[in-house]
C-alpha cells in the first residue's frame, strides 16, 4: 500500500508533467500566432504602402498635369516610411 507521501510525490510529479507538457504546448501555439500576425502586419504595410505610392501620384498629377515617376514615388515612400520607423 502506498503511503501519503508517496501519493502525495507522485500526484506531484504527474500534475508537474501536464503542466509542462501544456506549457510547451501554450509555447508552440503562441509563436505560431506571431509568425501569423507579423506575416498579417507586412501584408497591411505593403498595403498601405501601396496606396501611398497611388494617393502621392494622384496628388502630383493634379497639383501638376503630369504624371509622376512610380519609381520615384515608391522611393519617396520608402524614405517616409523609414523615417518614421526610426
Amino acid at each position: 500500500m502506498a503511503t501519503l507521501r508517496e501519493t502525495t510525490d507522485r500526484l506531484a510529479a504527474e500534475g508537474a508533467e501536464r503542466q509542462r507538457v501544456l506549457a510547451e504546448s501554450l509555447t508552440t501555439q503562441i509563436e505560431a500566432a506571431e509568425k501569423r500576425i507579423a506575416a498579417m502586419k507586412d501584408e497591411a504595410l505593403a498595403e498601405v504602402r501601396g496606396i501611398a505610392v497611388e494617393v502621392g501620384g494622384a496628388v502630383v498629377e493634379k497639383l501638376t498635369g503630369t504624371t509622376a515617376d512610380p519609381a520615384r514615388l515608391a522611393a519617396a515612400v520608402d524614405i517616409a516610411v523609414g523615417e518614421r520607423a526610426h
